[in-house]
Formats: structure tokens, C-alpha cells, sequence
């Protein structure tokens, strides 16, 4: 081989190696998350191995802005995907995990951290989601696997009186195609079921057994109905 042929072969790869190195991150987030899906962002910048993502969206809820990176190692199983991570603050602990794309479905995998929530569940004017190593896969439009813990720790006078402080707590699973979060307190009296599927929809149903008699006029202010031992409120909607 020539020296002038060597040359342009070594300057084709150092082309090659720094058009990957400096492809743009929302190029890799465009590719890898739908536009209709579970996680959604309003703008990236930086290279595909290290950049931000801006005004982040979980579902409904508000995440704001998450530091991305692309995941090499997850082309040889034949997905694309990208870390993502928000720095613990003083009001929060961090969240972090990472979200692929292939041929099987979209995927979140490792996802820890709380984030403040509203309005998303019946009965729950103000929450925190905190969530422990979950991860899910959806694929053709079903939940195919799904571990992890979810506590979800509910504020304001209702809950105080009810004295779940240590929130409401569960194992995510899949069931009948759906992403189910059955979560209950300590001593099992006050139950929230939420079920999700791959389309963003989701069913909720808080159930309360035997609260005291001074609470009924808070329930029934918060629109919970009287049932058989005690009181239950639904609701649906769409998380994207």
C-alpha cells in the first residue's frame, strides 16, 4: 500500500470516528423514543455521548431537565438506547435509569429516584412517586416484563388523617397486557391499583376500608363514594 493510499484510508476513519463522536444527542433521543410514548422532551443539545435533555416528561409527570448519553453496548443486542440522570438536589434524591428502542418494543430499565407529581391519580391532590430499580418493557402494544418497587407518599390533610405517612408501596408487574402498580399501605387498609397500557391510558381506583367516622365528610368532599366497608374512588385518563 502507497503512503498516499495509507493516508487516505487513516483520514477516512478519523472522519468516520469523529462524525460518530460528535453526532448530535437529538438525533439518537428522535430515534429511539417515539413521538407518542411514555417518555418525552422538549429539546436536547450536546454530543451523543454526553448532552442534556430539556423540559423531560414521564407520563404526566414533570421530570425537567435530565443529563443523556447514548449506550453503545446495547447495538449488539440489537437495541438503541440512551442513559439518563438528574443530580439529587436538596428537595429531591436524584433520578436516573435509561430508556432503548428495537425490534422487540421500547424498554426503561433501572429507573430510581422520586419525582413530585399532581393530579394524576383520584383522590391524590399532591404526591411524590418515588421509584426503586423499575423497569418495563412494552412490545406490539403490550407490557411484556416488568420488576422493580414504586412508593408513592401522598400529602395533605386527608392522608395525614388517615395516617399513611409512609406512603403506599408495591411491586410493578405486567397483567393482561397492561403495566400494573397495585400499591397499599402498611397495615393494608387504603389501596391504590394502577393499570397502564402501551398506548398511555391508564385506570385508577384508590380504595379506603374502615376509615373513622370523622373522615367521611373529607372523603365525600373529595369525591370518594361508600362502599361495602368503606370508600373507593375511580378514575381514567392518558398519560401520553
Amino acid at each position: 500500500m502507497t503512503v498516499s493510499k495509507r493516508f487516505w484510508y487513516m483520514a477516512a476513519a478519523l472522519f468516520a470516528i469523529a462524525a460518530v463522536a460528535f453526532t448530535p444527542l437529538r438525533w439518537v433521543v428522535g430515534a429511539v423514543v417515539p413521538k407518542k410514548s411514555m417518555l418525552a422532551a422538549s429539546g436536547a443539545d450536546g454530543t451523543i455521548w454526553s448532552g442534556r435533555l430539556y423540559d423531560v416528561q414521564l407520563g404526566k409527570i414533570g421530570i425537567g431537565t435530565l443529563d443523556a448519553g447514548f449506550q453503545p453496548l446495547g447495538l449488539f443486542l440489537g437495541r438503541a438506547g440512551f442513559w439518563f440522570e438528574q443530580p439529587s438536589t436538596a428537595g429531591l434524591p436524584g433520578f436516573r435509569g435509561s430508556v432503548s428502542k428495537g425490534l422487540g418494543g421500547v424498554a426503561a430499565d433501572g429507573v430510581n429516584g422520586a419525582v413530585p407529581v399532581a393530579e394524576i391519580l383520584p383522590g391524590f391532590p399532591s404526591a411524590q412517586i418515588e421509584f426503586d430499580n423499575v423497569s418495563v418493557a412494552f412490545s406490539a402494544g403490550t407490557c411484556r416484563v416488568a420488576s422493580g418497587s414504586v412508593r408513592l407518599k401522598p400529602e395533605g390533610p386527608l392522608f395525614a388523617a388517615l395516617g399513611v405517612d409512609a406512603g403506599l408501596m408495591g411491586r410493578v408487574r405486567c397483567e393482561t397486557g397492561d403495566l400494573l402498580l397495585p400499591l397499599a399501605s402498611a397495615s393494608a387498609m387504603e389501596r391504590v391499583e394502577l393499570r397502564i397500557s402501551a398506548d398511555g391510558r391508564y385506570r385508577a381506583t384508590v380504595q379506603l376500608q374502615q376509615p373513622g367516622a370523622e373522615i367521611a365528610p373529607l372523603l365525600t368532599l373529595a369525591g370518594f363514594a361508600p362502599i361495602s366497608g368503606g370508600f373507593r374512588k375511580s378514575g381514567k385518563g392518558r398519560f401520553w
